[in-house]
């Protein structure tokens, strides 16, 4: 009997099960296995279906970090200088040697389903060959022999868990026996009906006799899948979308997973918490093929709301997967009219997501990670919207503005905003992207994508808390959306990519068009040398005094350079650029003055 104790977000756990998982495959004929998925060290949503008996098993084997093993009872000797439970240290030998070690113990057993597939039946036998005495305890559990994630469910970057625990019978304490006499066979009945599972043709049993005196495993047994349950075949992906137009109707996109045409399927869904309404589809799907279907409903007034759909079966079978069977439309529709240039807002009232702003987050837990107000951090406040990628161990989280209206906006129209970062260390750290739509979300383009060290403002920041970052840790931005003029209406999105690396601040979001929508009259304008490959200057002629700005833009948009060269007198002017810090590329240098903008191009080579 081998038991492992891991976590999703564990990495040692990642280091050392493939090696484990492969002894236990290459001698399985011989062994039983079941692995108890931990709370710590972080998020693993295996624990969260049943963290109770877990941990009840945790307590058992005074178990204090994972990963750890036990053959029969007893922790994996640390025969290869590791620790004492190190799952890295069990080698065949180990298991050969637990083989050969005969006991009087039989354990015979077997599971079934019932008829509709929600409940699964175990009947384990246990026979002594000879009198046993002692505190004797049936554990029993159904586990599921392999959990695919298409990404990894925690941070530790594994996506295949194999014998998981799903549910001891009838509870992690077991089933006191008492003593056999010689011969004797004692015969147990469990029932489950079952609340979660990934894949109910995986779905298996095992049993182990112990005793808890000595915690001895007497002899254990196993019923492994049969698998055969025919499933549904149907895949409704979950959304996010935003709505535009009043009266929107929801709809949902059908997928035939299956390798059979769908003709029919029964699915339930329901608006926010209310009642489920049934809805039979009746169609004609080829393998692969899919198709949108509306739903009964409309949504007339300005709002956030969420549609839940399960797919119960089809013509093809049931719905084999419980966990993840219910999808989740997230919808916010847009009614209200557009916000005029120039938009701002620093996160000085109210919580976050602002009034008009949309915040999709991710669930952890029983509660949400993402974008959250910070009452502690702000750039030039002590407000601002925070990412929590401390405790969000992956998923992207997503902050997105009312729409804005640059139906008038003319000239150089920026998105600017501040933002603070620290990331955890070089194996945990996080991303964020900004994106624009003038669609209503139908599409998005990025404008800005950068983490780890190009994202950081501070050094890295390890350890039990989480980052808070000092005044002088803020970096403005400031990226040119001037292509997006004329749109009546835009909406921009801030991405939170989690690495479960540490906190993201951002802070004074603005978009605005610069001052004056014609050339700013000059006399001259030069940069010398041009091309560069550290410093230029910039040379201009003013016919009248002038207040004004230097801005130098790569040709992402984005602003690198920036100079408040304050009033001026009229005639000549000279200021130095340094190119040191830029990489080899073309750049735009502009002058922005009170009636207008004059641009330059600028080539760095280095």
């Amino acid at each position: 009997m081998v038991e492992e104790f891991t976590n999703a977000s564990c990495g040692p756990c990642a280091s050392q099960n493939p090696g484990f998982n492969a002894t236990l495959q290459a001698n399985y004929d011989n062994l039983t296995a079941i692995k108890y998925q931990t709370v710590w060290p972080g998020y693993d949503p295996m624990n969260e279906q049943n963290p109770t008996e877990v941990n009840t098993r945790v307590v058992y084997y005074g178990v204090s970090g994972v990963p750890h093993g036990t053959v029969n009872g007893v922790a994996i000797s640390n025969d290869c200088n590791a620790y004492e439970g190190s799952p890295a240290c069990l080698s065949a030998a180990d298991l050969n040697a637990a083989l050969t070690n005969l006991t009087p113990v039989v354990i015979t057993m077997s599971h079934s389903f019932s008829g509709s597939f929600d409940s699964i039946f175990v009947t384990v036998s246990v026979t002594s060959d000879v009198e046993l005495t002692g505190n004797l305890r049936l554990r029993a559990a159904v586990t599921e022999e392999q959990i695919d994630f298409e990404t990894a469910p925690g941070s530790n970057g594994e996506t295949e868990f194999f014998q998981v625990m799903r549910k001891m019978l009838p509870n992690a304490d077991g089933t006191a026996t008492g003593a056999f006499t010689a011969g004797e066979t004692k015969t147990y009945n469990f029932a489950w009906k079952i609340g979660y599972a990934y894949d109910l043709n995986r779905l298996g049993a095992v049993a182990f006799l112990q005793n808890d005196d000595t915690k001895e495993v007497w002899q254990s047994e196993r019923s492994l899948p049969t698998g055969g349950i025919p499933f549904a075949g149907v895949k409704i992906p979950s959304i996010n979308t935003f709505a535009c137009a009043a009266g929107y109707v929801p709809s949902f996109t059908m997928n035939n997973i299956g390798t059979q045409a769908l003709t029919s399927a029964d699915i339930r869904w329901r608006v926010g918490t209310g009642a489920w309404k049934d809805y039979a589809w009746t169609g004609n799907l080829a393998a692969g093929a899919s198709e949108q279907v509306a739903l009964d409903t409309a949504f007339a007034n300005a709002g956030t709301y969420k549609i839940e759909l399960e797919v119960l079966g089809s013509n093809n079978g049931i719905q084999t997967n419980l966990v993840g069977a219910i999808s989740t439309l997230n919808i916010k529709t847009l009614y209200d009219v557009a916000t005029a240039l120039p938009f701002a807002h620093g996160f000085q009232t109210g919580s976050v997501p602002p009034t008009g702003w949309t915040a999709q987050n991710v669930a952890v837990g029983t509660g949400t990670q993402g974008w959250k107000l910070a009452t502690n951090a702000g750039a030039g406040s002590s407000r601002s919207a925070r990412c929590t990628f401390f405790d969000l161990p992956s998923g992207n989280a997503y902050l997105a503005t009312p729409k804005v209206d640059l139906s008038q906006a003319t000239g150089v129209t920026s998105l600017t905003f501040d933002h603070a970062y620290a990331y955890y260390n070089d194996n945990f750290f996080d991303s964020l992207r900004v994106e624009v739509s003038n669609d209503c979300g139908a599409t998005w383009k990025t404008i800005f994508h950068d983490g780890k060290d190009g994202l950081a403002t501070a050094p890295p920041e390890a350890g039990t808390a989480a980052y808070v970052p000092t005044a002088d840790e803020w970096l403005n931005n400031s990226i040119d959306i001037s292509e997006y003029n004329g749109s009546p209406e835009l909406l921009v999105r801030f991405v939170g990519e989690s690495g479960f690396g540490n906190n993201l601040y951002v802070d004074n979001i603005n978009v605005s068009t610069l001052v004056g929508v014609k050339e700013l009259e000059l006399s001259s304008f030069t940069l010398r040398p041009n091309p560069t490959r550290d410093v230029t200057q910039v040379r201009f002629g003013l016919d009248k005094p002038e207040s004004i700005q230097l801005m130098v833009f790569n040709a992402q948009g984005m602003m690198v350079q920036s100079k408040n060269l304050g009033d001026l007198t009229s005639g000549e002017h000279t200021v130095s650029l340094e190119a040191n810090s830029l990489p080899s590329g073309s750049y735009r240098v502009m002058l922005q003055g009170k009636d207008g903008v004059a641009n330059a191009q600028w080539v760095v080579i280095k």
